[in-house]
């Protein structure tokens, strides 16, 4: 029978050491679905004089990765940061504090703590099950987007470093979070000061990691974590000057020439995405993203039309980030 994705689990566990033992019992988030899966063994063809086909093969070292589609849930998708800075920090009564990151703009972290995970895909419903494992997993990208009329999309591209024996031994299905985040619920802020008529807004993370390998085995036996960019993005209707001034406010000089006057300082703008499940009290699940540091790398403007709306569209740099999870773990 050909298998579809409606008998399909994908999971995940953080793992003691890179490509060791994990407890793999973990959802990225509502609706998770694998966009692309690859594994790759660089099979490399010999050839000998005086013959037109390859004589033998030899295989290199082996190689994977995969995409991922989830939606931003409530209870168990802000683990996923985990990813990129390790275990959180601070804790709170009730629902849980968990604090990912820094805010502080000074850009003077010098090594990666994110963890590698393990990835489990399976099919289940059938008389011939099939489970494959991940391991030495690393989330090289994670984008997080929110548009006018949707729920809160995440991305993310995984490279790993091996691959367990395909086995038929399932176990149980991670349980995903309760209710996704929609953009209804969702805020942005510059400097502190609310953005009004959003219609997009992004973060997107980059690891810029890779695998390094050993002689003595085709699978990688550890991670490289090269450096961290954080970028943004948003759309807006376009009101007035108001968002683009206070983005490029370090740029003190008149017609916003550049003086160089404080890169870094206390007067970078800070940009601030909060999304909520629209509860308040003890059952308030909530993630925020603040980033410092901020930076424009682009602006347009389009509908500049008789018939159409005007949107502004900010691109931006960002040197640091902290990401806050309430949630029930």
């Amino acid at each position: 029978m050909v298998r579809t994705g409606a008998y399909a689990y994908v999971k995940y566990g953080y793992e003691s050491t890179f490509g060791g033992s994990a407890t793999v019992d973990k959802s990225f988030g509502v609706k998770t679905a694998v966009t692309s899966l690859t594994l790759g063994t660089n099979r490399q063809s010999l050839y000998k004089l005086g013959q037109v086909e390859a004589d033998k093969y030899a295989y290199g070292q082996q190689t994977g990765s995969l995409s991922l589609d989830f939606i931003l849930g409530d209870v168990t998708s802000g683990d996923v940061f985990k990813s990129i800075y390790g275990a959180p920090a601070g804790s709170g009564t009730g629902a849980s504090n968990h604090v990912y990151g820094s805010d502080t703009g000074s850009g003077s972290s010098k090594t990666f703590v994110g963890q590698t995970f393990t990835t489990e895909l399976g099919f289940t419903g059938e008389d011939d099950i099939m489970v494959r494992s991940f391991k030495g997993c690393i989330l090289n990208t994670l984008g997080i987007t929110a548009a006018v009329g949707d729920v809160v999309k995440c991305t993310g591209d995984v490279v790993y470093g091996k691959e367990g024996n395909p086995s038929t031994s399932t176990s149980a299905i991670a349980t995903e979070a309760s209710q996704p985040f929609t953009f209804a619920h969702g805020q942005l802020t510059l400097n502190g000061v609310v953005q009004t008529q959003i219609q997009e807004v992004d973060i997107n993370f980059a690891q810029n990691g890779d695998l390094l390998y050993q002689v003595g085995s085709n699978q990688a036996v550890a991670g490289i974590k090269k450096t961290l960019d954080i970028t943004g993005r948003f759309k807006v209707a376009w009101k007035d000057n108001t968002a683009l001034e206070t983005v490029i406010a370090q740029l003190a000089g008149a017609d916003y020439k550049e003086t160089w006057a404080d890169k870094n300082g206390a007067n970078t703008p800070e940009i601030e995405l909060h999304f909520t499940n629209g509860v308040v009290g003890n059952g308030e699940r909530k993630i925020t993203i603040i980033g410092k540091g901020l930076g424009l790398t682009d602006h347009s403007v389009s509908g500049l039309e008789p018939i159409e709306a005007v949107f502004e569209e900010l691109n931006l740099s960002i040197k640091s980030a902290k990401i806050v999870v309430v949630n029930s773990e």
